[in-house]
């Protein structure tokens, strides 16, 4: 191996160990954010709206501050619980009915995700790009999963919800409108972190590759 092979090596560990710290990073992260906004939940008190926040692992409280202190203060809930509260009016499921199998799964899948890519550092047999593909493909099937669940939320609406409502996608990105409610749904931070990691390890493969044809076993 010469020196730019050895170069090239040490450049896939390092990307790859980079990767797998960003994506440890993002399981720990908020990936997603939803707000509803509305005449009855003033600026000055919710700033940023009846705010939700998905993790790999669940869905939390987004909202933070005045908001927060308002809602636990003088209503016992969070954000989490007030948009059910919400969303029970015009025949919406509870959020936590939601992606129960991935939310359980994800823990374990993150452990399988971080040892393939340890493995990855060491293995060069046949298929050992695959080790990275989970890792890689992660934000995207983050995404398409909450698209899905978005999608189920607004088609199994209850007959007997106090405002009628037709079937609907919500809003996967950007602003909508669902009654008198403004919707907002964003990527946050952990997404960026995800999306990152996804790059960084893609590259580390890309170098891995070629470091290896050049040694004819690839």
């Amino acid at each position: 191996m010469d020196e730019q092979q050895k170069t090239r090596l040490l450049l896939f560990r390092v990307l790859t160990v980079v990767g797998l710290a960003l994506m440890i990073a993002s399981y720990f992260s908020p990936m997603w954010w939803v707000s509803l906004k509305a005449v009855q939940y003033p600026k000055e008190t919710f700033p940023d709206g009846i705010r939700i926040e998905m993790h790999w692992t669940g869905v939390e409280n987004g909202c933070v501050g005045a908001e927060r202190a308002e809602i636990a203060d003088e209503e016992g809930l969070d954000c989490v619980e007030e948009m059910n509260t919400i969303n029970h009016y015009i025949g919406m499921e509870p959020i936590e009915r939601g992606a129960q199998l991935e939310f359980a799964a994800a823990p374990y899948l993150f452990i399988a995700f971080g040892v393939m890519l340890v493995a990855m550092l060491f293995y060069s047999g046949p298929g050992w790009w695959l080790l990275a593909i989970p890792a890689i493909v992660a934000p995207i099937v983050f995404v398409l999963d909450f698209a899905f669940w978005l999608w189920w939320f607004g088609h199994h609406l209850k007959d007997w919800a106090a405002f009628t409502v037709k079937p609907f996608m919500p809003t996967v990105l950007g602003e909508g409108l669902v009654a008198q409610f403004s919707t907002f749904s964003y990527p946050h931070y952990g997404m960026a972190l995800s999306v990152l990691s996804s790059v960084v390890i893609a590259l580390a493969v890309l170098i891995r590759r070629k470091q290896l044809k050049e040694q004819g076993r690839d």
